[in-house]
């Protein structure tokens, strides 16, 4: 695997990184919604700018957050957002407001493309086997041909996906298996992965277990790193 991790603004380091060359962009941003320093929303504006350049026409760009910057990322680009997935967190956050809300239990993950990107849908294994038929008109869809699906006992993933919290190298940090979990799903072996807020979680780690994707990244405000995904 090859890798490019670098410290520094990534707003500036962004610049070197040649046109149309990421595969996937892959980033926990800043939300806003501690009072730790790094918590700063990266200008927006000026960030889509690179991300239009760098990323291929079929890159998906997957962006972690929560409301309300959830809302204030889909209005920053409404014409590439594609749709969002939640993260069901096994451990709830927000005890100090518990008397005045609900705790939260889960985060964003917004999705943006100009074209279909690689799609790997990571099945899972061991349900119920079925057989079903399609074919009728519906005022959804209208008239469709009639098809036949059968299942062996494999489901194809929904939108909510449960992984354990993790604790221990950064404050806000993500679970590796969630982002090798999305790695996988949009990218194929040696294509190539930007994180351009690597400081918010374990360098490299997701990038490295995902095998094989190229990787840069740059640290430290707001760093960035890329990776290259092997099998």
């Amino acid at each position: 695997m090859n890798f490019d991790l670098r410290l520094g603004d990534c707003l500036d380091l962004m610049t070197d990184i040649a046109d149309q060359s990421v595969d996937m962009i892959l980033a926990d941003l800043p939300y806003a919604v501690t009072r730790n320093s790094w918590d700063e929303i990266i200008p927006l504006e000026p960030l889509w700018d690179h991300y239009r350049r760098i990323a291929k026409e079929n890159a998906a760009i997957v962006l972690t957050s929560q409301q309300p910057f959830s809302s204030s990322l889909v209005a920053s680009n409404p014409s590439m957002f594609r749709y969002s997935l939640v993260w069901q967190k096994t451990m709830p956050t927000g005890f100090l407001n518990a008397n005045r809300m609900p705790l939260r239990s889960h985060e964003d993950i917004m999705v943006f493309y100009r074209r279909l990107p690689t799609y790997n849908p990571q099945k899972t294994q061991g349900h119920k086997p079925y057989r079903t038929q399609t074919g009728k008109r519906t005022s959804n869809y209208g008239h469709h041909t009639q098809t036949e699906s059968v299942s062996s006992g494999e489901r194809h993933p929904t939108s909510i996906l449960k992984f354990n919290h993790e604790r221990g190298l950064h404050p806000t940090q993500k679970p590796v298996a969630l982002m090798e979990y999305l790695i996988r799903t949009y990218t194929d072996e040696g294509q190539t992965v930007l994180d351009n807020t690597v400081n918010r979680r374990a360098n490299g780690t997701p990038d490295r277990r995902a095998k094989g994707t190229p990787f840069q990244g740059w640290q430290e405000g707001r760093g960035t790193r890329l990776a290259q995904r092997a099998a």
